[in-house]
């Protein structure tokens, strides 16, 4: 229901300035409903937009560590592997006498430094 028409049609009947100096006009509620509703929709994209910041931070930092952290498993990688090339020269050189030693043939090719390819 409406009661802007009903008030206007009194209004237009009593011509009296006294009356219409007392009178207070409410602002329409459809009206402040929506500025309040729109108000509301600001403030909220604001809270998601610091919220996504915050994520977005948080993503790079679990980006940086996971990098971080295939670094250091491809080094212990290469670590073991290195290791275990060493131990095995040193398992397989006891085993031959130091006088009887021959030099390896010279047609096999030397591995790249780096190289440990299985």
């Amino acid at each position: 229901m409406n009661i802007n028409p009903i008030i206007r049609s009194v209004l237009s009947h009593l011509r009296g300035q006294t009356i219409r100096s007392f009178l207070v006009v409410l602002p329409d509620r459809s009206r402040i409903e929506k500025q309040l509703k729109l108000e509301e929709l600001i403030t909220e994209r604001g809270v998601l937009d610091m919220r996504s910041h915050e994520l977005s931070i948080q993503q790079k930092r679990v980006e940086a560590n996971l990098t971080d952290l295939t670094r250091c498993i491809r080094g212990m990688e290469f670590d073991l592997k290195v290791n275990s090339h060493l131990e095995n020269k040193e398992n397989k050189e006891p085993r031959g006498s130091t006088a009887s030693h021959v030099a390896p043939p010279s047609d096999k090719k030397s591995p790249k430094v780096g190289d440990f390819s299985e």
